[in-house]
């Protein structure tokens, strides 16, 4: 069998994708924080007494049952309390104002067209600002995010439907977005 016959294919396949690819770090390079208090680049300090730690396996039960997926206890022993998860800025085009969607993994959503076609986790949190009308930077690598935990569905401003939620500080909002917050 001839090895070129199986490798052009793939060769194609990647020499198509390749100028895309840089294009599009390209167009994304300028909107990036390289550098945030928000990342997490060792152990996280301790708690304060009035926050309590979510982790993503700790929002609901495993495995799914026939009802679907169901908040675990903790999460409902959470709801409108200060809360701190580590997790990654969903990186989205274009960026929604006042909101953004913290990740289990990395997660590249794609633009408008394929809005509602993309593979983000069903435990996700979607994170408010405290001033709605800025869109976040963002920011690559695990981050670590402490704000006001409330769950129950609602829609949001991008026309998605979340079931959790996280409302940041002003202290955190000026972080992700380089300016000074007023409230809403």
């Amino acid at each position: 069998m001839n090895i070129h016959r199986l490798y052009l294919p793939l060769l194609t396949v990647l020499a198509i994708q390749a100028p895309f690819a840089a294009q599009a770090h390209e167009v994304h390079e300028h909107q990036q924080i390289t550098s945030s208090p928000l990342q997490v680049t060792g152990p996280m300090p301790p708690l304060s007494q009035d926050v309590s730690e979510l982790k993503f396996k700790d929002m609901f039960k495993m495995p799914v049952g026939p009802l679907g997926m169901e908040p675990t206890e903790k999460l409902l022993s959470l709801d409108n309390k200060r809360v701190r998860i580590i997790g990654y800025m969903a990186q989205q085009e274009p960026a929604t104002p006042g909101l953004f969607i913290l990740s289990p993994l990395p997660v590249h959503m794609g633009d408008e067209d394929d809005k509602f076609a993309d593979d983000m986790p069903a435990n996700s949190v979607f994170v408010h600002l405290e001033n709605s009308s800025l869109a976040p930077n963002y920011i690559p690598g695990l981050i670590n995010l402490t704000g006001v935990l409330s769950i129950g569905n609602a829609e949001e401003a991008d026309g998605r439907i979340s079931y959790v939620r996280i409302k940041l500080d002003s202290p955190t909002t000026e972080l992700l977005t380089g300016k000074h917050q007023a409230s809403n």
